[in-house]
Order: C-alpha cells, then structure tokens, then sequence
C-alpha cells in the first residue's frame, strides 16, 4: 500500500508540474494588446510620414521638370514663331527679287527685239541700197562696156 501511495503521490506530482507549468508565451500585462497595437500604430505613422516625405520630395520633382517643359515648350514656340517670320520674309524678299528680274528681263527682251528690228530694217536698207547701186554700178558698166564695144568697132 505504500508503495501505491508513493505511486500515487509521484502521478499527482507529475499532472500537477505539467498542468502548472508557465505557458510557451511570456506573461502579459493587461495592457499588453493595447501596447503592442500602439507601438505597431507608431511604426505605421512613421512608415506613412516617411512615404509622404518621399511624396512630396517627387512631386516638387515633378513640378520643376513640368515648369522646365513649359518653359521649353515656350521657348519653342517663340523659336518657331521667329522662324516662321524669317522665312516669311527671305519668301516675300526672294519673290520680290524674282519679280524684279522677270521685269527686267522682259525689258530687256523687248530692248533686244527693237534693236534686232532695227537692225533688220537697217540692213535690209543697206542691201536694198547695195543692190540698187549694183544695178546702176552694173548699168553703168554695161553702157561702158557697149561704148567701149562700140568705139572698139569704129575702130577696126
């Protein structure tokens, strides 16, 4: 009997460290829930500041890259403007020039025309002229020559 005494006394003991034995997890406070949701609260609101942080430093990024493609864009738009005006005005002084030329040139076309029919006309009077006095040079030589034949013939 004893010796189931004993046995007994040695089950109890053993049931009685298991079951009262610490748990795996420490020993909370009552507050414990309300500090780790706190602390995880915390960790969260620095988190958050520092994307924000990171935000604002790309948005002011942002706006200056946005402010320097208005104001390329501006500068652009002000170069093609002059350009536009550059050529506008080298066109208009290049047709204005083209124009000049035609004129000139046809002037001096009808300048060249009258002096070919000036010409024309003077030489057609020199040849008419010419043939004229070819006629009465050669009539002339012909009654000469007939004297001449004539006086010849008395002659002989």
């Amino acid at each position: 009997m004893r010796l189931q005494l004993t046995c007994m006394f040695l089950l109890k003991n053993i049931i009685l460290a298991t079951s009262a034995r610490e748990p795996s997890s420490p020993a909370c406070s009552r507050y414990d829930y309300e500090e780790r949701l706190l602390e995880r609260v915390l960790r969260n609101e620095l988190s958050i500041e520092n994307m924000l942080k990171e935000i604002r430093e790309t948005n002011v990024k942002v706006e200056s890259a946005l402010k320097l493609m208005h104001e390329d864009r501006h500068n652009l738009a002000a170069s093609k403007e002059e350009m536009d005006t550059k050529i506008k005005a080298t066109l208009h002084d290049s047709l204005k020039n083209m124009s000049d030329s035609v004129a000139f040139m046809k002037h001096l076309h009808e300048e060249m025309g009258t002096k070919l029919n000036d010409a024309v006309n003077t030489s057609m009077i020199n040849i008419s002229d010419a043939v004229v006095q070819m006629k009465e040079n050669s009539s002339k030589t012909g009654l000469q020559l007939k004297k001449d034949i004539d006086i010849l013939k008395g002659t002989l």
